[in-house]
C-alpha cells in the first residue's frame, strides 16, 4: 500500500474508528456515570438504561452508514477537500445522539458524593521512566538533525517531497534549511505539546480515589495512558526522522514503507484497545465495581453534574484541578474554569497555526 493511498483512505479509516469507539464508549465509563450523568451503579443495566443505549446505537448505525457511504463516494471521485467537512458533520451527528441520550438519562440522575480524596504523598505520580525516557524522542530528532547537518553536501540539490499513487515522484523542492529540516521542526512542535500533556497527567490531574484497590486501578489506567503518549511520541520521532533522512538514501529507497507511515496511528490504536479493556479510570476491572466503604452514594467522579456543560465541558472555579477524567470517553479533559487550562489550549493551538503558516510560506516561495 503506497503512502499516497494511505493518505486517501485515512478519512475513511477515521470514520470507521469513530463509529466503533462511539458504539462501546457508553459501557466504558465508571458504573455510576451514564452518558455523562451521575446515576445509581445499576441503572445502565435496568430496562430504562438498556432502552436508552439501544436507541442511541440505532441512531449510531444510521449516521455511520450514511457517513461511510459519503466518504467512500468522495474518495472515489477524489473530492478530497470535502472529506474533512464530511467527518465534521459525522462527529456533530454523534454529539447530537449523545446529547439526546443524556437528556433521557437526566431524569434518573442522583446526587454524587462530593467528598474528595487527596493524596498527601504523590506516590507514583511521575512520568513513566522519568525525564530520561520522556526526552528520548527529542534526542532522536536532535541526533537526526546532527547527522543530516554533517552530511549536508551529500543531499541532492532537488528533493522529492511528494509521490503519486503509483509511487512515482511528482513534486520536488530545492535543497534548503527549510525543505530539509521542516519535518524535524514540525515533529518537535508536536512532541512539545504531547510532553506538556504528559506532564499534566502526572502532576495536574486530580485522582478520584487516593487509597485502596480502586486507587490502584486508577493509577494503572493513568500510567497506561502516559505510556501510550510516550509510545506515540517515539513513533512520531521515528517517522519524521525517516522523512528527514530520505534524501541521503538511494532514490529507490527514499519512498517510506507503509509500515513507517502507519506507525504512529497503529501505536495509538493498540493502546486505545488496551485502555478500552481497562475501562475509564480502570472501571472495567472487578474491584472497580465494589461500593466505596462507608458511603451510600455513588462516587461518580466526585463532581456535580451542573459543572459539566453539555456533559463534556468541565467548568468549576472552585476546583483547583487543571485536568480531570472525561465523563464520556476515555482519557482526560481540562477544567475550563482554570487559567492554566486556557494557557495549555493556547499553546496547543499555536502548533497547527505555525505549521499551516510555514506550509503556506513554502508554497509562496516556489
Amino acid at each position: 500500500m503506497s503512502p499516497s493511498l494511505i493518505v486517501r483512505i485515512t478519512p475513511l479509516a477515521l470514520s470507521i474508528l469513530a463509529a466503533v469507539a462511539h458504539w462501546f464508549v457508553p459501557r466504558l465509563t465508571r458504573p455510576d456515570l451514564y452518558f455523562a450523568a451521575t446515576v445509581a451503579p445499576g441503572f445502565r443495566d435496568s430496562p430504562e438504561g438498556r432502552f436508552i443505549l439501544h436507541r442511541y446505537r440505532q441512531g449510531l448505525i444510521g449516521v455511520s452508514a450514511l457517513a461511510l457511504s459519503v466518504l467512500a463516494a468522495l474518495i472515489l471521485t477524489r473530492a478530497f477537500p470535502l472529506e474533512a467537512l464530511a467527518l465534521l458533520l459525522q462527529f456533530s451527528a454523534y454529539f447530537g445522539l449523545f446529547y439526546r441520550a443524556r437528556r433521557a438519562v437526566l431524569p434518573h440522575r442522583v446526587l454524587p458524593t462530593t467528598v474528595r480524596e487527596a493524596q498527601l504523598i504523590e506516590h507514583g505520580r511521575r512520568i513513566p521512566g522519568g525525564w530520561a525516557v520522556a526526552s528520548g524522542p527529542f534526542a532522536l530528532l536532535a541526533a537526526c538533525a546532527a547527522y543530516v547537518g554533517m552530511h549536508w553536501g551529500h543531499i541532492p540539490a532537488r528533493l522529492i517531497v511528494h509521490w503519486g499513487a503509483q509511487g512515482q515522484p511528482v513534486r520536488w523542492a530545492p535543497r534548503s534549511f527549510d525543505s530539509v529540516f521542516f519535518p524535524l521542526l514540525n515533529a518537535g512542535a508536536i512532541l512539545a505539546a504531547l510532553t506538556l500533556l504528559l506532564y499534566g497527567i502526572a502532576h495536574w490531574l486530580r485522582p478520584i480515589y487516593a487509597t485502596g484497590p480502586l486507587a490502584t486501578r486508577e493509577s494503572r489506567f493513568r500510567r497506561t495512558m502516559s505510556i501510550a503518549l510516550l509510545a506515540v511520541q517515539y513513533s512520531i520521532a521515528a517517522l519524521f526522522s525517516w522523512i528527514t533522512l530520505r534524501p541521503l538514501l538511494p532514490a529507490s529507497y527514499q519512498r517510506p514503507p507503509s509500515a513507517v507511515a502507519l506507525l504512529p496511528g497503529l501505536t495509538a490504536i493498540a493502546f486505545v484497545v488496551i485502555l478500552m479493556w481497562l475501562g475509564q479510570g480502570g472501571s472495567r476491572t472487578r474491584s472497580a465495581h465494589r461500593q466505596e466503604p462507608g458511603s451510600t452514594k455513588p462516587a461518580g467522579d466526585r463532581t456535580e453534574d451542573r459543572f459539566w456543560k453539555l456533559g463534556v465541558f468541565y467548568f468549576n472555579r472552585d476546583d483547583p484541578a487543571v485536568i480531570v477524567e472525561k465523563r464520556f470517553g476515555l482519557g482526560y479533559t481540562m477544567n475550563f474554569a482554570h487559567p492554566m487550562a486556557w494557557a495549555i489550549i493556547g499553546l496547543l493551538l499555536l502548533i497547527p497555526i505555525a505549521v499551516t503558516t510555514s506550509i503556506a510560506l513554502r508554497h509562496l516561495r516556489r
